[in-house]
């Protein structure tokens, strides 16, 4: 985390460090990203970044927090809207969605922390992944005891669906598909691909 030097900076001067941070590790993942390039573009010598920061790594992880404490602010939204599971789930990849359009740098943030192959990370993004899935059991078993969900489904399997296909509807939601997609989207995984007794 930034030390108290950071927090020291007149905040145009703090701001124009995230900024040129954010456009640097958007545009590369961690192990490609370069911090001389950051340090160039904010006009100050890399002594002076190491005032603010330990390394590297201490200033990326504090930009991957960033982004993801804005798109926390926009999902919060699909879980003070209440209704069942698939209706929160439904509004959650929405504003999801939207965070990625308001803010696409931070959202390219988030995707490279995740898509990066650099071994320094690789107990940030399980403990991560472990906290996402805990926090989505805790939902999914409040949903199980209401009888929204099949209880006999494992927890983890779920997640994994839920995850994998959600990344890629969000990536991927603005190429001719719209909310009517994602409504569908979700029927199949709510639904399932067995014949429906309206079928029959």
């Amino acid at each position: 985390m930034p030390k108290q030097t950071f927090f020291n900076l007149e905040p145009p001067k703090r701001q124009r460090v995230i900024d040129r941070a954010v456009e640097e590790f958007a545009r590369l993942p961690f192990e490609q990203a370069s911090l001389s390039k950051v340090v160039e573009d904010c006009g100050i010598s890399k002594g002076s970044m190491y005032q603010y920061f330990e390394d590297k790594l201490d200033l990326y992880l504090y930009i991957v927090d960033l982004a993801y404490e804005e798109k926390r602010r926009f999902v919060a939204q699909a879980f003070a809207t209440g209704g069942d599971i698939f209706t929160v789930l439904e509004e959650y990849y929405l504003q999801s969605y939207c965070f990625a359009q308001e803010h696409p740098l931070l959202h390219q943030v988030a995707n490279k922390f995740w898509d990066s192959k650099a071994e320094v990370l690789k107990e940030h993004r399980e403990q991560g992944l472990l906290s996402r899935a805990r926090d989505f059991a805790q939902f999914l078993n409040e949903a199980m005891a209401q009888g929204e969900v099949n209880r006999g489904l494992d927890p983890e399997a779920v997640f994994f669906v839920y995850h994998a296909v959600g990344k890629d509807l969000i990536d991927h939601f603005d190429q001719g598909r719209n909310g009517q997609f994602l409504k569908k989207v979700l029927d199949v995984l709510r639904l399932g691909l067995t014949t429906r007794r309206e079928e029959m």
